[in-house]
């Protein structure tokens, strides 16, 4: 099935730069790749607050803030860019970055860098999976148009500033910044996971119960 080959294809892929390549756009293309992720399956509404403080008013306890090519090498270039490690490399090269945020429910205060706070809940958790499995379904809708791809955890992106200059609410917090790469990358690094190479057979992580 078209699916088993795109999970079995998905792999990290950064594209490392130092000199930006010319922006290009495929709106309609990542239009499409965001709609897919859009498909995650969630059990439980983002809390009304959310909805109220935002132009997105969806019940989806995620969010996807995007920048094309251009909005990532103007990003770039606003970046502390030596406490910033490999991200702007890799702003050089995206034609689209999807920040995407999970919406928590019951933040009592912030981290010293400007987080929310997150209360641990059962319904907390349920929109971290949920959001989780929205960029997963991202990263294979790239992977099967083949868009080479990379979940990162942010790093410099997750701080006030970047929230600030992108305009993203302080309240959502961020689970993931998707890096989508061009095809034809010339000169450039590419670079893949480490440990992929490491993962174990089905057996070290998943077993079958016998109840007698």
């Amino acid at each position: 099935m078209e699916v088993d080959i795109a999970i079995r294809n998905r792999k990290t892929e950064k594209i490392l730069s130092e000199i930006p390549f010319p922006p290009s756009s495929h709106r309609t293309m990542f239009d499409e790749i965001l709609s897919l992720g859009g498909l995650a399956p969630f059990h439980r509404s983002c809390e009304e607050s959310h909805r109220n403080s935002s132009s997105m008013k969806g019940i989806e306890p995620w969010r996807f803030h995007v920048l094309d090519g251009a909005g990532c090498r103007r990003l770039r270039s606003s970046l502390p860019i030596e406490n910033a490690g490999k991200i702007p490399a890799m702003l050089a090269s995206a034609d689209a970055l999807v920040m995407a945020t999970w919406l928590p429910n019951e933040v009592s205060d912030s981290t010293p860098d400007g987080e929310p706070q997150f209360a641990a809940t059962l319904s907390n958790m349920e929109h971290i999976a949920a959001a989780s499995a929205a960029i997963q379904n991202l990263l294979l809708a790239a992977t099967a148009r083949n868009v080479s791809n990379y979940w990162s955890s942010g790093g410099v992106l997750r701080t006030k500033s970047v929230f600030d200059f992108l305009q993203i609410p302080t309240s959502e917090i961020l689970l993931g910044a998707v890096f989508l790469f061009p095809s034809s990358i010339g000169d450039a690094e590419r670079a893949s996971s480490k440990l992929r190479q490491h993962r174990g057979p089905l057996h070290a992580w998943a077993r079958w119960i016998e109840l007698s």
